[in-house]
């Protein structure tokens, strides 16, 4: 046995009454032995299920509701005057408890179902705004120069968001599905707060796109200021292997120790060849800065902050 509540006066209330729509909430769908085989194939998918979806048979619909990330994860069947949950933790009493709470109004199981849905969106908004600051704290982050980010946080934001958009394609066909006229048992009360959840799935896709839109933006920022520190690396390096070039050459050559090389025998010749090192040293950073080539991405954004 499970849990009950009934559908009175257009409102939810715990217990089961004669006569009234029933609710139930059962641990394992083996508890119902008035269940179709087709309701039963249905239920046998539950634990690996991972989009939402319902199908319809001779004696209402059956339908799996996954959340991402291990949330939500409960089987129902739709009757005309009954609404069996299958729900192994205690997500689904939680949920209708609250909404007797609430007084949330209903006017029969499809309306019950609907409130059920609607508690497991009830922190979507709030959650795509957390996900969307965290966005743009990387983005203030990596604009300032910080070399390191928390990568770990930001990937798991794209994951959630990722697991997010499969979720609501399936609520939204579950919805529409629940909403169908063909349905006669839903009330048409009911199937306005049905049609209502659409809208609301459709709002939160869409803000959901802006947010993977927004995100894909600041990976790429992330992707481009590593790819810019990669650049003043190797041009550093460039820079410090062009101004040792001749000064290698020079000092490859002296080390031939040929007998009769100029400056050998003057006491004077070390000295040239050091000052004559030390000028083509000068000369080619005098060169570089004046063609930009000291000019690297950190300087630039100083010199920006200055202007502004």
């Amino acid at each position: 046995m499970g849990q009950a509540w009934h559908v009175a006066n257009r409102c939810l209330a715990p217990g089961a009454l004669d006569g009234a729509a029933v609710v139930v909430v059962v641990h394992d769908a083996s508890h119902s032995p008035e269940l179709t085989s087709e309701q039963r194939a249905v239920f046998s998918q539950l634990e690996h299920t991972t989009i939402p979806f319902a199908e319809r048979d001779a004696s209402g619909v059956a339908g799996l509701v996954a959340a991402p990330a291990g949330g939500w994860r409960f089987g129902f069947v739709l009757g005309s005057n009954r609404l069996l949950l299958v729900d192994e933790g205690k997500a689904c009493a939680a949920a209708l408890n609250r909404a007797v709470e609430d007084e949330v109004p209903v006017d029969g199981p499809a309306g019950v179902l609907c409130a059920v849905l609607r508690e497991l969106l009830r922190d979507h908004p709030a959650a795509l705004s957390r996900v969307h600051e965290d966005f743009e704290l990387f983005e203030e982050q990596i604009l300032e120069g910080r070399v390191r980010i928390d990568r770990g946080k930001m990937m798991g934001d794209t994951r959630k968001l990722l697991g997010l958009d499969t979720f609501y394609q399936g609520m939204s066909d579950l919805t529409e599905e629940l909403a169908d006229e063909g349905l006669p048992f839903v009330a048409p009360a009911d199937r306005a707060r049905l049609r209502a959840l659409a809208r609301q799935l459709s709002r939160l896709a869409t803000r959901l796109e802006s947010v993977q839109d927004y995100g894909l933006q600041v990976h790429s920022l992330y992707q481009e200021s590593i790819d810019v520190r990669q650049n003043n690396v190797m041009q550093w390096l460039t820079v410090v292997t062009t101004i040792a070039m001749p000064l290698t050459f020079i000092t490859g050559w002296y080390g031939m120790n040929f007998p009769h090389m100029g400056l050998i025998d003057s006491p004077w010749g070390y000295p040239i060849v050091v000052v004559a090192c030390l000028v083509i040293a000068a000369c080619e950073i005098i060169f570089f800065r004046r063609n930009g080539w000291l000019s690297f991405g950190g300087s630039r954004r100083r010199r920006g902050k200055r202007r502004r």
